[in-house]
């Protein structure tokens, strides 16, 4: 009896060593705080490429069939290779003499190998002058011990409406999607613009999860959950702008969960143009459709 006590207690300490020496079984942590260490480890890595203009290490923080949606542009960007060119770009032109710092909120695991965050960045100059600043809200994949942006949503704050230099700037557009996942997505559009259109506020609440968060540039801030996300809403200025969107992608990754991406533009009653830009969601697929666990939209920003 000792001897199979002995064996037993041996064989326990055993597995003990070795999950704690396989990388893997860091996995089944799926904690709020290993959530947020993996993200300050990915936004320091972030910072620190921008400020030596390494486009090359950008590009590796970024999956190969990454989805890169920023307000400074008009349309996505797809894969590694033509994120690390656009870096390679910006810092030969406007981002030359700036660093960039981001601050996360909130970082969730969704699943054992993808995480979502959410936070504010800001842009300054070589005397720490305010560039921009505004609010993001990633999906990253775990591949071995670090994280690699599976989708980038970031946009610049706008609370006082589109700035005018960029809404003289003619529009640009993808095409529309038309993969799988099409009409679920276009559904899940379909029923914001017209709770939107309508003024329903407690109808674009029931299309986020109980949790689910708001992280658009006209807000003063990011909401969390259905609560806040009315009661915004119901404080606003009521106005009578048109909302239009539409879709340019659509990604189904297990477990319920997807994320989207697409474009807006709203207009005045007259039909003059007011403001234009990007989105990028992340979905659970439920019964009833689609559920934002988090919106990230925000007006174009570029010249």
């Amino acid at each position: 009896m000792r001897k199979l006590y002995i064996n037993f207690c041996l064989a326990a300490a055993l597995s003990i060593l070795m999950s704690c020496s396989d990388p893997s079984s860091q996995n089944l942590n799926q904690s709020d705080e290993r959530a947020l260490s993996l993200v300050n480890n990915f936004t320091e890595s972030f910072s620190t490429s921008w400020a030596e203009k390494n486009a090359k290490a950008m590009g590796e923080l970024y999956t190969s069939d990454a989805v890169r949606i920023v307000s400074s542009r008009q349309t996505p960007l797809y894969g590694r290779e033509l994120i690390t060119v656009e870096f390679e770009s910006d810092f030969k032109r406007t981002q030359s003499l700036t660093s960039i710092t981001a601050e996360p909120t909130v970082a969730k695991f969704l699943s054992s190998d993808l995480v979502f965050a959410t936070g504010t960045f800001s842009v300054v100059d070589s005397d720490d002058n305010m560039i921009s600043k505004g609010f993001w809200g990633n999906l990253m994949k775990i591949e071995g011990n670090s994280l690699k942006m599976l989708m980038e949503s970031a946009g610049d704050a706008t609370p006082r409406g589109m700035n005018n230099a960029s809404l003289a700037v003619p529009e640009i557009r993808d095409p529309l999607y038309e993969g799988s996942g099409m009409n679920l997505i276009n559904e899940g559009v379909a029923s914001y613009v017209l709770s939107a259109n309508n003024g329903d506020s407690q109808g674009i609440a029931d299309l986020f999860t109980q949790n689910g968060i708001q992280a658009v540039s006209n807000n003063d801030s990011i909401l969390f959950g259905r609560e806040s996300i009315v009661d915004t809403l119901n404080a606003g200025t009521a106005t009578e702008i048109k909302l239009d969107a539409w879709s340019y992608g659509y990604r189904e990754l297990g477990n319920s969960l997807a994320i989207g991406w697409g474009g807006y533009r709203q207009t005045s009653p007259s039909g003059e143009l007011v403001e234009f830009g990007q989105w990028g969601n992340i979905w659970r697929i439920t019964e009833n459709g689609l559920k934002l666990i988090i919106e990230r939209a925000s007006a174009f920003s570029g010249e």
